[in-house]
């Protein structure tokens, strides 16, 4: 028999609590569990959930384009997909039969959908106003979105590719580069990886706003919302188009995103984050046995 709900909340969400974002404080945490819960009664593998991820992903995302209630069962699948990313790796945690591999598929997964999400909302947006220029605003959220998937993972990508897979007479550069004169080094303390021990709180005002609102989970629930008044509300005319909550959420997310990845850039070289996180991961790397 499986656990119950707070049995099963400590056995495969407390784990990894320390990773989570705003989505899976407010959402994903409370919703994930039951129907992970459902896997675990029914026996059906953490595999099903993360191919269902992508199906729904993509689906979900191409039926934005027919605009409509179509948009509202397309929202609604993309819903499903964050779901089942948190479903698949909590049922791998409860069974102990997690595989790097498949996080390797799971990680180019989220790229695929997201990709796809911006693509169709692009499209939507220039089949709802008749001009070209809307789809803007969707390459704009998404290369902001992509690129900031990638800015806290170089320094552990960098790393490894020019020091921990080089000889030691290459690596000798880029090791001083990040550690100063290795003689008097400090490894013997852990440093936390990027994002490690820095969990999301919703009592933690500052920046809740701004996580809320950049959130790329999330907002797949303010465009659920946006689809579901829009089967009820005349587009207003704005600058001679006609814009739908759909699109004007759109709008948004095309000027915040960008802004909000310059500014995390802006910080993390400001406060030589790159150095600190290359670091971390020599740290670590210097306390990894095989045996």
């Amino acid at each position: 028999m499986v656990e119950s709900i707070h049995e099963l909340k400590k056995k495969v969400q407390e784990p990894v609590r320390a990773y989570n974002d705003v989505a899976g404080v407010l959402v994903g945490d409370r919703v994930a569990i039951h129907v992970t819960r459902l896997f675990l009664a029914l026996g059906l593998s953490p595999t099903v959930g993360t191919v269902g991820m992508l199906v729904c992903g993509l689906v979900g995302s191409a039926l934005l384009v027919l605009g409509g209630g179509w948009s509202v069962l397309g929202f609604g699948l993309l819903f499903v997909y964050y779901v089942f990313d948190c479903v698949d790796g909590e049922v791998a945690r409860y069974r102990q039969c997690e595989r790097l591999q498949w996080g390797f598929h799971d990680f180019l997964f989220h790229l695929y959908v997201k990709a796809a999400f911006f693509s169709a909302l692009g499209i939507y947006a220039v089949r709802a106003t008749g001009e070209w220029w809307v789809a803007g605003f969707a390459l704009s959220a998404l290369l902001a979105t992509l690129f900031g998937k990638a800015l806290y993972d170089a320094a552990l990508v960098l790393t490894a590719r020019y020091v921990l897979l080089r000889t030691s007479s290459e690596r000798a550069r880029f090791t001083r580069e990040i550690l100063g004169d290795p003689a008097t080094a400090d490894l013997e303390h852990d440093g936390d990886l990027p994002g490690e021990q820095q969990p999301f709180t919703v009592g933690r005002k500052r920046g809740l706003a701004r996580a809320v609102l950049t959130n790329f989970d999330l907002s797949i629930l303010w465009f659920l919302l946006a689809a579901v008044i829009d089967l009820f509300h005349v587009p207003p005319v704005v600058l001679g188009l006609e814009v739908d909550l759909k699109c004007a959420l759109l709008a948004f997310y095309g000027v915040v995103l960008p802004l909000d990845f310059a500014d995390r850039v802006w910080t993390y070289v400001r406060n030589d984050g790159f150095r600190r996180d290359a670091r971390r991961v020599l740290r670590r790397a210097h306390h990894y046995r095989a045996r």
